[in-house]
C-alpha cells in the first residue's frame, strides 16, 4: 500500500490498514495524547489515543523525517 492508496481510504478503513499492515515503531505520550508510530511499506501513521477517555481522536499518515524526531532519543 502505498500513502496515496491509504489517503483515499474512509477513515475506518485506515485505522484498520494500521491494525492490518503496520508495524508498531513506539510510543510516547504527550498532555493526556498518546502517540503511537506504525510504519506501513514506505510511509508512517502516528495514531492519536484520548488517554482520558481511551478512545481513537485521529491520525497522521506521512513521510517527512521532521515528524519522526519526536520519537529520536
Amino acid at each position: 500500500m502505498k500513502i496515496y492508496e491509504f489517503l483515499i481510504l474512509p477513515e475506518q478503513e485506515r485505522y484498520q490498514a494500521v491494525w492490518d499492515n503496520g508495524k508498531h515503531i513506539d510510543t510516547k505520550a504527550k498532555n493526556g495524547i498518546i502517540y503511537s508510530l506504525y510504519a506501513i511499506n514506505d510511509f508512517f501513521v502516528e495514531i492519536h489515543y484520548n488517554q482520558e477517555n481511551n478512545e481513537i481522536i485521529g491520525n497522521l499518515p506521512f513521510r517527512r523525517r521532521e515528524v519522526l524526531e519526536k520519537y529520536l532519543p
